[in-house]
């Protein structure tokens, strides 16, 4: 070969190299293993020293005869051997920037990483972090790597683009300051999958396989969920929604209606999304036997995260004179009515025979579910006296969500003693008579006051009467 033919060869080399974009080469060559980097430096010593050397070896020996005995008369062409050694490491060099293989992470590289999420749009960053990069290693190199995936720029980003993939890094969320960073995130974008996968299960207790976000937070990490502070932030998110949010008063005072398209249904009020989302963790625990106040060494069950909200929605309502008498006289009424309605399900998944794999006679579900429905009852019964709350409403509350089941032959005995003294023993003594008896009514078609102990005895419910007649009385 002459010197016009390496020189054409030389020319695609470098025309092949220059088809790699800059920033990826910037990043394999700032990325490159150890091993990589002493191949590199051998090749490079091959193309510059070995290979000029053989190309015009015929004219070095006759300047320096001695190198004859390197020779033999059946030996290959040295400018055939040039060759060869400059096409495997083409091939090398092909391989190495062509084969998106992971790059060593080191500062230099996060600094590269950082450049490239500061200056360019956020798909094509995110195409080339990905391309070079994997989970192992991001895990295994966790100190480095943060610095990219705690960046401002990544994490609002990444919650729209693909919130799955911060998704696969949850565990490693592993303090409260971290974790509120991110669930935060969820929390304070609305198209973020919290608020999109909460509406797509909106037609069950318990959360579908399929919902990666919420797998995530309340079934794969529930514990982790619960040691930072997840209540604490979502009662402070609620709080604050509930005091500041005067653009949603009208919205919420507004008669409630029924859409045509019922999973529609309550998901134009921001704060139903919380209240299902405090449902689906509770539901989700029952159904795999997770007790919350065991899991946690910092943050029990919270007694009152629903009567909180409750407490909140009362201090807002605004009754008229036209909407009184309705059955949601506004869309915080039917919130209210949404709350007893989710803690009435927890009850039925966990003390109803039919659900005997979700009871444990030790679990703290048995006294907090009651008292959570009590301390919801207790702000219902301050309303009452601020006129916020009908009779009727809080007649119907008690009954649909509390009494309806009573009489259910299912109901562990445990729980209606439960229920027995959390929530009917603790109704306010001037309107405990009327609401039990509403519900007995309702229920039975009898009414207490014309029922005397022998007319008791023979009915199929004598048992839980005879119970509720006593607790009138008490």
């Amino acid at each position: 070969m002459d010197i016009n033919s390496w020189l054409t060869i030389i020319t695609i080399f470098t025309a092949v190299i220059a088809l790699l974009p800059k920033d990826d080469l910037k990043i394999q060559i700032f990325g490159k293993s150890k091993t990589a980097e002493i191949l590199g430096v051998i090749m490079i010593f091959i193309n510059l020293i070995i290979v000029p050397f053989l190309i015009f070896f015929d004219i070095i020996i006759l300047r320096i005869p001695a190198l004859k005995v390197f020779t033999v008369s059946w030996g290959i062409n040295p400018n055939n051997i040039a060759f060869i050694l400059f096409y495997l490491s083409f091939l090398w060099l092909v391989k190495e920037l062509f084969y998106k293989s992971s790059v060593k992470a080191n500062k230099k590289i996060i600094e590269l990483f950082t450049d490239l999420l500061n200056n360019k749009s956020f798909p094509e960053f995110f195409k080339l972090f990905t391309r070079y990069t994997n989970k192992a290693e991001i895990i295994k190199k966790w100190d480095l790597y943060r610095a990219i995936l705690f960046h401002p720029q990544f994490l609002n980003n990444i919650i729209d683009y693909r919130a799955s993939y911060i998704l696969s890094f949850w565990s490693h969320f592993d303090t409260e300051r971290k974790f509120q960073s991110i669930f935060k995130l969820f929390l304070n974008n609305p198209n973020s999958s919290y608020y999109s996968e909460i509406k797509e299960n909106w037609n069950y207790y318990s959360i579908l396989d399929d919902k990666s976000f919420l797998q995530t937070i309340l079934v794969y990490n529930l514990k982790q969920s619960i040691d930072n502070g997840i209540f604490l932030i979502l009662t402070d998110h609620i709080s604050h929604h509930l005091k500041s949010q005067n653009e949603y008063l009208t919205i919420y005072n507004q008669e409630h209606y029924y859409p045509k398209i019922r999973d529609n249904e309550g998901y134009d009020l921001p704060i139903y999304y919380h209240i299902r989302f405090i449902g689906l963790m509770y539901s989700s625990a029952i159904k795999n036997n997770i007790d919350i106040s065991t899991i946690s060494n910092k943050y029990p069950n919270m007694q009152s995260i629903f009567s909180n909200i409750v407490k909140l929605i009362v201090d807002n309502i605004v009754l008229t004179d036209n909407n009184r008498d309705m059955e949601f006289p506004s869309n915080y009424h039917w919130l209210i009515n949404e709350i007893f309605d989710i803690q009435s399900e927890w009850l039925k998944q966990f003390g109803h025979s039919e659900n005997e794999q979700n009871f444990d006679n030790n679990s703290s579900y048995i006294s907090f579910i009651p008292s959570s429905i009590r301390f919801c009852l207790d702000e219902l019964y301050k309303g009452l006296g601020e006129n916020k709350i009908t009779k009727d409403f809080l007649n119907r509350i008690v009954y649909h969500h509390i009494l309806y089941d009573y009489f259910n032959v299912g109901v562990k005995k445990m729980i209606k003693e439960s229920i027995d003294n959390e929530i009917l023993k603790q109704i306010p003594k001037k309107i405990k008579k009327s609401i039990i008896n509403f519900s007995v009514n309702e229920k039975l078609a009898l009414n207490l006051d014309y029922l005397t102990d022998i007319d008791i005895t023979h009915h199929k419910n004598r048992k839980d009467l005879l119970n509720l007649k006593n607790i009138i009385n008490t």
